[in-house]
């Protein structure tokens, strides 16, 4: 038998309901563990797209397109790690975390969004710097992979950071 422990907001609907029901000692340590994950796969992923940033070198093509490019392929890594760390704060009932990682996840999209526009400007200086190279179609599919990312990313993080402003501000 496993003994009960309530976590989080649990307060009844109007019919007296549980709005979700207790997590067990034994989820509330699952789900605590996989918010711990989410936390270390985020600071490895993390700094490693905040280093690709630093030294800054606005105006270098060279450096815009590397360094665009380079921060989009280290997003997944960040992406699970607030992803885990979220929904461990969901779960657990840690609105005000929840929150503040959903207005993460939205900013998240705001500089996708923002870093594909500066990518925009570089791609072509890249492209026609390398025509007719044995470059080029390594270059051709960089742009394309970046491409898709500065389209699918920002999506996924604006509706991951409504989703969870909508699930924390229900207190579910």
């Amino acid at each position: 038998m496993t003994a009960q422990v309530v976590i989080g907001p649990n307060a009844g609907d109007e019919k007296g309901k549980p709005k979700r029901p207790p997590l067990s000692v034994e989820d509330t340590a699952i789900w605590s563990i996989l918010g711990w994950i989410g936390i270390v796969i985020l600071a490895v992923g993390g700094a490693d797209i905040l280093l690709t940033w630093y030294p800054t070198s606005f105006g270098d093509f060279e450096w815009e397109f590397g360094t665009v490019s380079a921060s989009f392929n280290g997003l997944p890594t960040v992406t699970v790690g607030m992803g885990l760390w979220l929904a461990s704060a969901l779960k657990g009932g840690r609105r005000r975390l929840s929150l503040a990682l959903s207005a993460a996840f939205a900013l998240m999209g705001v500089l996708v969004i923002a870093a594909a526009m500066l990518y925009a400007t570089t791609a072509p200086v890249a492209l026609s710097s390398v025509a007719g190279t044995a470059v080029e179609i390594g270059l051709k599919k960089a742009v394309a992979k970046t491409t898709i990312q500065g389209l699918f990313y920002p999506i996924g993080f604006l509706l991951i950071g409504w989703k969870g402003f909508k699930t924390a501000k229900a207190g579910s």
